[in-house]
């Protein structure tokens, strides 16, 4: 009889144990916080996903992980905002492909003349980044140092409802399929036990 093959994990996975394993090193919250910080340019993972898998594998860190993706989500908007007004349109064309559909754009910008940046903080709120916001804001002139204390003052709320609910509650993740096979490709689920204070030995690497 042939034995059963495991599945190979999938690249988050092996991006979120790779992390885990060196959790209690100095560079580690600064070197998650990358993938935020590039959320705008360079959607190439769903960093929602990296973080629910990093505060199931580490729940005691929750809110530690949730303040780093916030501040980084809003450098991220700042330093975008900044080069946007600075580079004007060849910078859109690189970074955005082009300018957003109008549709989006006029929505937004609809949006920001009546409620001011407060449709920023709002729009922020959503569970994916805020890049036409961002991108309209920076055109329509806002301050890159508003548009990025609007943005993370939004990101405040899906990033502590992540970590919170991957920290406290993981089992009620396995409800939607793409969370559930990053939790089976790392191993966890419900019963987790709790990650084991900094400096215990596990992850750690030579």
């Amino acid at each position: 009889m042939m034995e059963a093959v495991a599945p190979t994990p999938s690249r988050a996975a092996r991006l979120v144990l790779a992390l885990e394993r060196r959790a209690d090193r100095p560079w580690f919250l600064p070197a998650v916080s990358v993938f935020p910080l590039t959320d705008y340019v360079l959607p190439f993972l769903p960093n929602q996903m990296l973080l629910l898998g990093l505060s199931v594998l580490l729940p005691r860190r929750w809110w530690q992980l949730a303040l780093a993706f916030v501040a980084a989500t809003g450098l991220g908007a700042f330093l975008t905002a900044l080069a946007i007004q600075q580079f004007g349109q060849p910078l859109i064309d690189a970074l955005f492909g082009g300018a957003p559909e109008a549709g989006a754009a006029g929505t937004v910008m609809a949006h920001i003349q009546r409620y001011g940046i407060m449709a920023l903080v709002v729009l922020a709120m959503l569970p994916w980044p805020p890049r036409t916001a961002v991108l309209v804001c920076a055109v329509a002139g806002l301050s890159p140092a508003a548009i990025a204390i609007a943005v993370a003052a939004g990101r405040v709320v899906p990033a502590l409802a992540y970590t919170l609910v991957g920290a406290k509650a993981p089992g009620l993740l396995r409800r939607f399929r793409a969370v559930d096979r990053l939790l089976g490709d790392l191993g966890r689920g419900p019963g987790l036990s709790p990650d084991p204070a900094p400096g215990s030995g596990r992850g750690s690497s030579p």
